[in-house]
């Protein structure tokens, strides 16, 4: 077995048409790297094995590794050769059987879910809440700017994006902290049991949702996707269910975890952060690179039929880890990949994905990285991490970070 790494997570069986050679334990949840930094972590895997077999993969008992951007791109752009279906796998969590939509679709059913989706976080749409955004995130900083430092994912990173998008599907605020130890739970909890429990308690209020908003119609996302149809036909219960389950899993998660880590990063590197107060025109680019230098997500794909694939043979059925940081952090692609160049020229980062299924959510994303980014700078002095203070971050299915302290001079 080539060039080993610690790993918690065992290794399971390989299956027999997998070569020796080309296994290898890389573990995207349990390695202990992944608690200091999973970016680094990741960054090993490059310039070795182009792609290799994974057999610490938790949740489809193996599976294949890209470790080049050309590759990932190659897999996310080829929905002929390699699908999402049962890429989550949450239906299967609670013994049923819905696809997550449209993230679990292949075209052409995926695109048919894409064109009545797309336009509910269309950029007309967004620019409209950009005042609702602004205002938003001047609240909470104004919460805490007069006390010298915060737990940052607590007083800002977590509740900002979170509330906006619980205002948007019509979810009560005063769960918050429930909806988000579910997701915490789905996500990221190495306990098939809690795993499971989560995704029941999930689809159980959700179910309360859809029934609720059917009796009584109010103006949000999840009304609108229980009122929806598809080519005259009404959306069934597994397909609405489907929807607001994916909606409710990438809504709470994702935009929290980039915050953590673009809000460390400045922390981290002061001049930066100055640069930015000084030019904040270059926030924008600022996002852009910072998405890059910390694409969180990851992802499965499996192969519709035997492909080759990096000089690797993959057979039908075969699953594929899809890292979007392999892609965003290749050496190949960008130069000097571990630094953060707000100049960065042709910036093809994967911090949404790539494909089909690029993210619907990004021009949200992007608007509220960058409203935050703006009005920390503008409202808060240069920031610091806090001496000694512990810092809590993870790997997994979607890179993140639960505790970060700040401090800044008050005068």
């Amino acid at each position: 077995m080539s060039d080993q790494v610690a790993v918690v997570a065992p290794a399971n069986p390989v299956p027999s048409h997998i070569p020796p050679e080309q296994v290898k334990a890389f573990d995207f949840y349990a390695d202990p790297r992944m608690s200091q930094c999973p970016f680094a972590a990741t960054a090993t895997l490059h310039g070795k094995e182009r792609v290799f077999w994974n057999p610490t993969n938790w949740q489809f008992g193996g599976a294949w590794v890209l470790t080049t951007a050309e590759d990932i791109r190659f897999v996310l752009g080829s929905p002929d050769l390699f699908t999402n279906k049962g890429e989550a796998g949450f239906s299967g969590f609670v013994g049923e059987s819905w696809d997550l939509i449209p993230l679990e679709l292949d075209p052409p059913e995926h695109t048919k879910f894409r064109k009545l989706l797309n336009p509910l976080l269309a950029p007309p749409v967004v620019s409209k809440m950009a005042p609702g955004i602004t205002a938003r995130a001047a609240a909470l900083i104004d919460n805490v700017r007069d006390r010298g430092g915060c737990e940052f994912m607590e007083a800002f990173g977590r509740p900002f994006p979170v509330g906006i998008f619980m205002q948007l599907m019509g979810l009560p605020a005063e769960q918050t902290d429930t909806f988000l130890k579910w997701e915490y739970d789905l996500l990221h909890d190495p306990d098939m049991r809690v795993k499971v429990g989560a995704a029941v308690a999930i689809r159980d209020y959700l179910r309360e949702l859809a029934a609720d908003r059917r009796a009584s119609p109010k103006d949000d996302i999840a009304s609108f996707v229980v009122a929806s149809a598809i080519e005259g036909q009404q959306l069934t219960d597994d397909q609405v269910m489907g929807i607001l389950y994916l909606l409710f899993v990438g809504g709470l998660d994702t935009v929290a975890s980039s915050l953590g880590f673009f809000f460390r990063h400045l922390a981290e590197h002061p001049e930066q952060q100055e640069q930015l107060r000084r030019q904040p025109e270059m926030i924008e680019k600022a996002v852009e690179e910072l998405l890059r230098r910390y694409s969180v997500v990851t992802s499965s794909r499996q192969c519709k039929v035997d492909v080759e694939l990096g000089g690797v043979r993959m057979k039908q059925g075969d699953w594929i880890t899809i890292n979007d940081s392999l892609a965003s952090l290749d050496p190949a692609e960008f130069a000097r990949p571990m630094e953060v160049d707000f100049d960065r020229k042709n910036n093809r980062h994967l911090g949404f994905s790539f494909g089909p299924h690029f993210c619907m959510g990004s021009h949200l994303a992007r608007r509220e990285l960058a409203v935050a980014l703006r009005e920390w700078l503008a409202r808060v002095p240069a920031w610091r991490l806090k001496d000694n203070a512990p810092i809590a971050v993870h790997g997994g299915g979607v890179f993140g970070v639960e505790h970060l302290e700040l401090e800044w001079n008050v005068a």
